[in-house]
């Protein structure tokens, strides 16, 4: 097919759009434009969002918990072990947070940077296997849809395994695809390497779902070809050598570190629950993946249609078989799994795009029902993309609505005019659809959710407590820990000090201490009973500053946060007689 993609005629007004594809697929150009592309729509969120609950302050307050002990092998948050993902990704934090000095000065964004390089490596790899299969505009399109789609750019943000996952098993599967392309003089090829490297790093990041995908896929080849020359192919000793190495030494630490409850916490606490639909996600029927896909391809969901149709006429196609291998068993095990959230498809988005790029760049667009229903399904990301800020405002942040109004209307403006060009087959048609990606990604994570108070709450309280002189870290002299009940939030925690001793009114007042700082929720049920019990000891609260509102977005409720100083309750002393 890849004559059908490079050589179906084109009425001449879409020349010059053509020309200025091939213009940025010469050389290093796609590689750079593909970067910069995925920097412009991820760095708003990755610099501007605060500490974010639940996930990724857990993952960086582990990370960090690892610099204080010394323990790079067991994963722990505060106290409790978590056994619930590998260690690859705090090691890629702890790589790029330690230099950066994050663990001290608690800054989130350097724990953020393995996020946006797997992001990276993952639009890179899409390029790669497009212009491997097919022509480097294929490549480029894809690579660019990916980039600038809401899901990878916005993960790319977020410091915890997703991004990066979804980079090393996208270079595991083009490693995969150079090893059905390259028949003879393997054992001098790249591919092995790419393949197996791929799948060792993805094992230590996110345990067997990136070996998963591509086993399901190569077993999916072999049933539907019945061909294993590849997978002789494959079979490369030094690279196998090299992924074992990967993995197994902190498995194997692991493993003799807890006696073996990793394993059992990790299988029986994480991933079984997620499978019985037990899990604190709750249970979504089969097909949600499918319904979030206009939204989370945004703008890229104009791809979708011309995806499926390329599928089913191209299907007999060995490269496109290569790419529903990749696409249709990862699919169906998350839409399979009863706990679904919208990241979960992300190590298969590449598959969706480049199926959609090819039937882009053949005869798809020259068909007119196929190009209103992409018009149509990128319209419905685009409304929904435009009314977010809106319905932000409106269920969490009464007092905004003045800002939700100015993003909405950008991204509106921005989109219509990105429509329009669509429509009209416009050279500038995927500019303006970067362009509305990028002022979205601008309009919503770089200025209005972090302009929403409610949203900042620990960072508000940290803060305060700065200001205050209460900070168990960052004020001198103050002994520390910071106690509370009612607000336990993993990113408070990370903002003041890993021993805080928030979890509980029992567990606040063993750790109080004259001088400490506190925060409380104001509700009756844990500000009285937090009082009473350190007056029991002996002890009593300053309350310092105005109360803090905000919303506890992790658990949906509304909270209001005091901040006091514990202090030890006067004595009392007899009172003396009448003065003569």
């Amino acid at each position: 097919m890849s004559e059908q993609v490079q050589d179906v005629p084109t009425q001449t007004k879409h020349r010059s759009g053509l020309d200025l594809l091939d213009f940025f697929c010469q050389g290093w150009r796609p590689h750079v434009l593909i970067l910069l592309v995925l920097l412009a729509c991820a760095l708003p969120g990755f610099i501007a969002l605060q500490p974010l609950d639940r996930d990724e302050s857990r993952f960086v307050q582990a990370t960090t918990q690892m610099f204080e002990t010394g323990d790079f092998v067991r994963i722990s948050f505060q106290d409790e072990p978590r056994n619930k993902k590998p260690i690859g990704i705090h090691w890629l934090q702890a790589a790029t947070a330690g230099p950066l000095n994050g663990p001290e000065t608690r800054t989130v964004q350097a724990f953020r940077i393995p996020s946006l390089l797997g992001a990276g490596l993952a639009a890179l790899c899409v390029f790669q296997i497009g212009a491997l299969l097919y022509s480097r505009r294929v490549g480029l399109l894809a690579g660019l849809a990916i980039a600038c789609g809401l899901l990878l750019s916005t993960e790319a943000g977020i410091a915890k395994t997703d991004a990066a996952l979804a980079g090393f098993t996208a270079l595991a599967y083009l490693g995969l695809a150079k090893l059905r392309a390259s028949p003879s003089g393997i054992a001098k090829d790249w591919a092995p390497w790419a393949l197996w490297i791929g799948l060792g790093m993805a094992a230590l990041i996110k345990g067997p779902i990136g070996p998963l995908l591509v086993i399901l896929s190569g077993v999916m080849l072999l049933v539907w070809e019945r061909d294993v020359s590849w997978v002789k192919r494959a079979v490369h000793g030094p690279s196998m050598l090299l992924a074992a190495a990967i993995v197994l030494p902190w498995y194997i630490a692991i493993w003799q570190a807890t006696n073996g409850q990793f394993f059992f916490d990790a299988v029986g606490q994480d991933l079984a629950p997620k499978l019985a639909g037990q899990s604190e996600n709750k249970s979504v029927p089969p097909g949600a993946h499918l319904l979030l896909s206009p939204v989370i391809f945004w703008p890229g969901s104009i791809l979708i249609p011309l995806a499926l149709w390329t599928a089913w006429r191209e299907r007999k196609d060995a490269r496109v078989r290569f790419l529903l291998a990749w696409l249709i068993p990862g699919w169906l095990m998350f839409e399979a799994a009863p706990a679904k959230l919208a990241h979960y498809t992300l190590p298969v988005h590449g598959a969706v795009l480049l199926l959609g790029a090819i039937g882009l760049l053949g005869a798809g667009w020259h068909k007119a029902w196929l190009r209103w229903t992409s018009v149509v399904v990128l319209g419905l990301g685009t409304l929904i993309m435009t009314a977010l800020p809106l319905v932000l405002a409106q269920d969490i942040a009464a007092g905004t609505q003045s800002k939700a109004i100015q993003a909405s209307t950008a991204i509106g403006l921005v989109g219509i005019v990105a429509l329009v060009l669509v429509l009209r087959q416009s050279r500038w048609a995927g500019g303006a659809l970067i362009g509305s990606a990028i002022v979205a990604s601008l309009a919503i994570k770089g200025l209005f959710v972090p302009s929403i108070p409610q949203l900042d709450l620990s960072q508000r309280v940290s803060a305060a407590l700065v200001q205050e002189g209460l900070h168990p870290r960052l004020s001198p002299g103050r002994p520390g820990p910071l106690i509370g009940a009612g607000y336990q939030e993993p990113s408070l925690i990370f903002l003041t000090r890993s021993d805080s001793a928030l979890s509980s009114v029992t567990a606040a007042v063993a750790a109080a201490k004259p001088g400490a700082g506190l925060v409380v929720n104001a509700d009756p049920q844990f500000e009285a009973p937090l009082i009473d019990a350190l007056a029991q000891k002996g002890l009593n609260v300053a309350w310092r500053g105005s109360p803090l509102a905000g919303l506890n977005y992790s658990k949906g409720d509304d909270v209001t946060l005091k901040i006091g100083e514990v202090v030890a309750t006067p004595k009392r002393t007899q009172a003396s007689g009448p003065q003569r």
